[in-house]
């Protein structure tokens, strides 16, 4: 009978190869994959239920693991996902029943980091505007002006984990003012090139404010009618974190209004395949939406690959994983 029992409920890569090669590694693994059973895999609680029940370790990525599959798992130690948010596991439930759950922070803190800066550049410069008028034959200088120098401008980070940090450090050359807001951030003193300032200080001051909060109740629509009102007129506002943390029709308005001058949106709140949906798509000359991308590149995906599975490895070898949320 194996030692172990890993169960990958979903994935959407090409196969789970890297993963399965870590795992065998385990002396007296027996491996389920979902997607082997079912095309896409096993997504909803009710049929996740079946399979992972008496699993040893789930890895997981868009599958609902709701505290009704939590109460059912008779043994499992570990539920690994392959992202970095974990908004489809219930991590109280889990963690109230000695479940430990993984992420991997920093698969692509890179390429994330990489497209905050070229949105905002993007957005400063007008350039996907100006190529798109220029192949329609519409271009001229009067429908991109003004244009300002990012030297001049300051920047808000709101949250300063990972991403965030690299976005503050590739932005450093610019020798432009930046400013942070991160309550449960503590090394301050590392960063004292940045002002770390109360949300509302950072709204008020910065040119471009660019999101990087994870989604939680907490921030929950962060970013609403009244936030949008502390901004400055003509502000250009990025997110790469999560779609929810934006009030969508307040920021439409705001688009209308000229609040806000452009948008640069990797995420919205809609699932990705409904992002045409959103009351944003109407706007293409003020809004950019590269529709959840900033993540992505060949490198990314093999080390969230691996880092998935490590995490399950070193919990079930060793104790402890690699990363816990």
């Amino acid at each position: 009978m194996p030692e172990y029992k890993v169960v990958f409920t979903d994935y959407y890569y090409p196969d789970n190869l890297k993963e399965v090669k870590i795992l065998q590694q385990l002396d007296g693994v027996e491996i389920l994959d979902c997607t082997r059973l079912k095309s896409g895999g096993v997504k909803q609680a009710d049929e996740v239920i079946q399979y992972v029940r008496d699993a040893d370790a789930i890895i997981v990525q868009f599958a609902e693991i709701s505290k009704k599959v939590i109460d059912q798992l008779e043994k499992c130690r570990i539920i690994s996902r392959y992202a970095i948010g974990v908004d489809n596991i219930n991590v109280e439930a889990a963690k109230k029943k000695g479940i430990v759950v993984s992420n991997v922070p920093d698969y692509c803190l890179e390429e994330v980091s990489d497209s905050t800066i070229a949105h905002m550049l993007n957005c400063l410069r007008k350039i996907s505007i100006a190529n798109s008028y220029f192949h329609n034959r519409t271009w001229d200088y009067g429908k991109i002006k003004p244009l300002h120098r990012l030297a001049n401008l300051k920047v808000g980070l709101i949250a300063f984990g990972h991403i965030a940090r690299r976005v503050a450090e590739k932005l450093r050359p610019y020798r432009l003012k930046m400013f942070a807001y991160d309550p449960y951030f503590k090394d301050i003193q590392l960063y004292d090139w940045v002002d770390f300032v109360s949300l509302k200080h950072l709204l008020a001051e910065s040119d471009i404010v660019s999101i990087h909060a994870p989604y939680t109740k907490e921030t929950h629509r962060l970013i609403d009618e009244e936030k949008l009102g502390w901004m400055k007129d003509g502000v250009i506002l990025i997110n790469t974190s999560r779609g929810g943390v934006i009030d969508e029709k307040a920021l439409e308005k705001a688009i209308v209004t000229g609040k806000v001058a452009m948008a640069g949106l990797d995420v919205l709140d809609f699932p990705d395949t409904n992002y045409y949906r959103s009351p944003l798509a109407n706007y293409p000359e003020k809004v950019i939406i590269p529709p959840h991308m900033a993540w992505y590149s060949e490198e990314a995906i093999s080390e969230l690959q691996t880092k998935t599975a490590l995490n399950v490895y070193e919990m079930l070898k060793n104790g402890r994983p690699v990363y816990t949320v």
